[in-house]
């Protein structure tokens, strides 16, 4: 049946040669083999690449024909069944990651409606998806995974769970279409997910402290600027800084390193008791040299008779005072410097989160990063002090 041997193929002339049963090999100009199988399926004939010589040897072609001819006795197109396995096989090496870079780039490019969209879109999905959706091909995500993506944020931050739940959606509806995703939508709110969170719509709202919208901070910060009070250049500090009112008030100068521009708290005066290092911006190395300039105490701001350190009331009664048209608290700041730096878009969910001196409560978040983050939160400080002190918006 066979009429190709072993020792003929490496003289084989350029052209088609017929083994037998429909096999063929095509020696190109360069002399390379390649491998073919030529049928008929429904009144129609076919070609299909078995691979190329000598990396396939003909023992081996021979193999490879008799299996596609056990396909067609099913009456199975072997073009199709091979298509299956080279889609099955680009399915196990993809990645949500990678998935959801080429939805952005390609699908959503020509639709977002402001430059931070995209910024948005990419900082949910690296913050709160890729953590546990990158942990297995994208071919095994099951609506497990989508849950353990959502439910530690939807009731504490349920606008941006449900936002990042349709993108979500999207991204793995485009992986179906693509033939990435051979399975239901896992992040289908309908079939899945309503049955395991709550409606976002019902959700009762956290309560918050008071805090100040960010697009109105500008002008308050320049009336602070404007008052010669300790009390009001500790909370200054506390707006440039984002820290907690007590950390501003237990300061003493010998945590500041000025000339690497970096504070120091240590961990005695932290609420979860580790020490962390703040970047200092200028406005904030200006309000330390100049509480040196003040006093000789070894707090930053102590009090009125330079005994202590200013009381947890003295930044609140500041603002009933001089502000009491404004119903907000000394530590509603730090929400308005998250909801700012979220709004930007272009700052990772970590490099916000080591800025306030947030603990990680997720194992996984504490594998996925191993350091404090410090030359990253040096821009953030830095956009923040300018975004403060703009004239501009």
């Amino acid at each position: 049946m066979y009429k190709l041997k072993n020792k003929e193929l490496i003289h084989l002339t350029k052209g088609k040669h017929h083994d037998g049963g429909g096999l063929y090999i095509r020696i190109t100009r360069q002399g390379k083999g390649l491998w073919t199988y030529r049928f008929r399926l429904n009144k129609k004939s076919h070609e299909m690449s078995l691979g190329t010589f000598p990396e396939v040897k003909l023992s081996e072609a021979r193999e490879k024909l008799a299996e596609q001819k056990r396909l067609r006795l099913k009456n199975i197109n072997p073009l199709n069944e091979k298509r299956k396995h080279e889609i099955l096989k680009e399915q196990q090496n993809k990645k949500f990651s990678e998935i959801a870079d080429l939805y952005i780039t390609t699908k959503k490019k020509d639709e977002w409606t402001n430059p931070k969209s995209e910024q948005q879109w990419r900082s949910t999905i690296e913050t709160y998806a890729k953590p546990v959706l990158d942990r297995k091909p994208f071919i095994d995500i099951n609506h497990y995974d989508i849950v353990e993506v959502l439910q530690p944020i939807w009731k504490t931050k349920t606008e941006t769970a449900r936002r990042l739940q349709q993108r979500l959606f999207r991204i793995i509806s485009f992986a179906k279409v693509k033939k990435w995703y051979d399975k239901e939508n896992p992040a289908s709110w309908q079939e899945y997910l309503s049955h395991v969170l709550s409606d976002p719509y019902k959700i009762q709202r956290v309560k918050h402290h008071a805090y100040m919208k960010h697009n109105e901070i500008k002008v308050f910060y320049n009336l602070l600027c404007k008052l010669e009070l300790f009390s009001a250049y500790a909370l200054r500090m506390v707006i440039l800084t984002a820290t907690r009112t007590s950390e501003v008030l237990k300061s003493k100068f010998d945590e500041f390193d000025l000339e690497n521009r970096i504070w120091t708290i240590p961990s005695q005066n932290m609420k979860a008791r580790k020490e962390h290092k703040i970047p200092l911006s200028n406005e904030a190395v200006k309000i330390i040299n100049f509480m040196k300039r003040k006093h000789n105490h070894s707090f930053v701001f102590p009090n009125t008779y330079l005994s202590k350190p200013l009381s947890n009331g003295a930044m609140l009664n500041l603002l009933k005072s001089k502000f009491s048209e404004l119903k907000i608290t000394v530590h509603g700041f730090r929400s308005t410097f998250i909801t700012w730096a979220e709004e930007e878009g272009k700052y990772q969910y970590y490099d916000i989160k080591f800025s306030q001196a947030h603990q990680l409560p997720n194992k996984i978040e504490k594998a996925y990063l191993r350091s404090d983050l410090f030359h990253q939160r040096i821009t953030i400080m830095n956009d923040w002090e300018k975004f403060l002190i703009s004239k501009e918006g």
